[in-house]
């Protein structure tokens, strides 16, 4: 991992994965996740400046894990209103 910061590098991803989910670009996102898993099983050092990133990494992995559970949410919004309309065509036409 060429002597770059473990925790930096999962930091700078974590940024590149929040703007993949905030334009759904859900390939995108899982090809950057699979790329910091790595990143974030590193061990950390004790100081201030791995505290400090460490906490910014948490509040965007907040932030991603909300557009991702409301991208969710939607697609089974539109999987139930598919199902349903399937289903009075069906009723309809039966």
């Amino acid at each position: 991992m060429n002597g770059e910061q473990p925790l930096a590098r999962a930091l700078a991803l974590t940024r590149q994965m929040l703007e993949a989910a905030r334009g759904e670009d859900w390939e995108r996102l899982i090809a950057l996740e699979t790329e910091r898993h790595p990143w974030v099983m590193q061990p950390l050092t004790r100081d201030e400046d791995c505290v400090r990133q460490l906490g910014e990494l948490l509040a965007l992995d907040r932030e991603l894990y909300a557009l991702i559970s409301h991208a969710r949410d939607r697609a089974g919004e539109q999987w139930q209103a598919e199902h349903d309309r399937a289903r009075a065509i069906a009723a309809y036409g039966g």
